[in-house]
């Protein structure tokens, strides 16, 4: 039941609201900190290959902001010539009694006749590859940086999580993705979302009264 709750992401873009409780953020300035942090980096190819993450190249592309290596890569050689690409980055544990949304940008190289796949999701708070539910291996944009969202809304699942990417897919036509600026947030309260709504609304009137 839990990993059937975990397979119902929506992926898309939202407004949060600010008294939303932040669960975790990163930003890659330094990858080589991300295991003492909770992290997780398995590099599940076949046959395994010579690289797994590491720290992204400014020659390739800069990052979404900050130092311009500062975001996390990944590229064909996770896998050798023939090979197919399976390397997981997995989150700390989080947890999941308000709910919780998760944000991060992805790019891809502009290196013609080559793509770059990604497939996401949770797990109930395994690291066990298959205890996530992932979602399909989408193409990811090499025209710049992009931002994704999933979802598990509040009482969908219970207990804590974990979230995953998966770069996924043939070595051959596979050539080098970069993952920024990923963060996981609380589902705000709908009430609070009402009150906010209701402050907008009684400005507007305010206005309306001020100029008549």
């Amino acid at each position: 039941m839990m990993k059937k709750a975990l397979a119902a992401l929506v992926m898309s873009g939202m407004m949060v609201s600010a008294q939303a409780g932040h669960l975790l953020n990163e930003g890659f300035d330094d990858v080589s900190t991300l295991n003492g942090k909770g992290w997780v980096m398995t590099n599940a190819s076949t046959p395994g290959g010579t690289t797994g993450w590491y720290q992204g190249a400014e020659n390739i592309f800069r990052s979404l902001d900050g130092a311009p290596n500062s975001y996390i890569a990944a590229n064909y050689y996770n896998a050798p010539a023939g090979g197919t690409i399976s390397n997981w980055l997995i989150t700390p544990e989080f947890s999941l009694a308000e709910g919780a949304i998760v944000s991060f940008w992805l790019r891809a190289a502009d290196d013609p006749g080559f793509t770059d796949n990604i497939a996401f999701g949770f797990s109930n708070g395994s690291t066990d590859l298959a205890a996530f539910a992932l979602t399909a291996a989408t193409t990811v944009s090499s025209d710049g940086w992009m931002r994704y969202t999933a979802r598990i809304d509040k009482g969908a699942a219970t207990g804590n999580a974990r979230f995953a990417l998966q770069y996924t897919g043939a070595a051959d036509t596979s050539s080098y993705i970069g993952l920024d600026r990923l963060s996981i947030s609380e589902i705000p309260e709908p009430s609070s979302m009402l009150i906010l709504g209701a402050g907008v609304m009684g400005l507007v009137a305010a206005r309306r009264r001020k100029r008549g």
